[in-house]
């Protein structure tokens, strides 16, 4: 009596016609020189001109918690998340899947936007709180009303009203290379 075989092997059918793949494209490029989360300078330069908005990521969760203060702090200064289908699809398939519907979120940040004049508008409030800052501390120093330091400190004593001095400096904002 014979033994069966082990396994059998199916006999192949012949391939009538082999379809070629369809035309990949690669949507991040330089990926090993930048933070996977940078967006192209065209898709921002676009984003900007045409629709007027400002973009950035903000946090949605931490270690998969959901984050709802620190993401409703951006939403009350009219931050709103970014679909794929928006901005004529500059972000479809680059942070999820094409075909994606819904919010853009990528290792707990979710992609906001927000019209430009509103980010003008807190930047320049930024500006004033800084120049603020500033100026109070200038004072403290030329006046010698400085919190912490006791009544010893007196800004007219004679060894102190000729060496008082305060410099200020704006250094440029850093530019950062995004290639």
């Amino acid at each position: 009596m014979g033994r069966a075989p082990l396994r059998s092997t199916a006999i192949r059918e012949p391939v009538d016609e082999v379809k070629a793949p369809t035309k990949k494209t690669r949507v991040r490029k330089r990926a090993s020189q930048r933070s996977m989360l940078d967006v192209d300078k065209d898709v921002i330069e676009l984003i900007k001109t045409q629709y007027g908005c400002d973009v950035q990521w903000v946090v949605d969760s931490v270690l998969g918690q959901p984050a709802v203060a620190r993401r409703q702090a951006f939403e009350v200064n009219a931050w709103e998340p970014v679909t794929p289908d928006m901005f004529d699809g500059a972000f479809e398939g680059m942070f999820t899947r094409k075909g994606h519907s819904g919010e853009i979120h990528f290792e707990g940040l979710v992609l906001m936007y927000r019209p430009m004049e509103l980010t003008e508008e807190a930047k320049a409030e930024e500006a004033e709180a800084r120049i603020g800052a500033m100026e109070a501390q200038r004072s403290m120093v030329m006046n010698g009303v400085i919190p912490g330091l006791g009544n010893g400190m007196d800004s007219m004593h004679p060894t102190a009203a000729g060496k008082q001095t305060f410099r200020r400096e704006v250094k440029p904002a850093m530019d950062i290379p995004r290639d």
